[in-house]
């Protein structure tokens, strides 16, 4: 039956098969949800170009203070997205 689900056939997600996100595919993932250029995303973080492009290449790593505002923006995207560009326009 096209109905039936082999529980065997699905194995569940754990340790053993998974991994957790690295700061770069959070980068990337942020980015690709807020549908943002390079650019745009650089300037909501106040980076330059380049220091964003060196993370998302794996050239350069964030430094802790900007690790902990990209674990923020990949917990709530829109959210910290709307506050950042309060923050820019006060």
């Amino acid at each position: 039956m096209a109905d039936d689900f082999d529980v065997a056939d699905n194995p569940e997600w754990d340790e053993t098969n998974s991994r957790p996100v690295d700061t770069v595919g959070k980068l990337k993932t942020v980015r690709a949800m807020l549908m943002l250029s390079q650019t745009d995303f650089a300037r909501l973080l106040d980076v330059p170009v380049s220091t964003l492009q060196n993370w998302e290449q794996r050239r350069t790593e964030p430094e802790a203070m900007a690790r902990k505002l990209i674990d923020l923006m990949f917990d709530d995207p829109r959210g910290m997205r709307d506050r950042l560009q309060r923050l820019r326009a006060a």
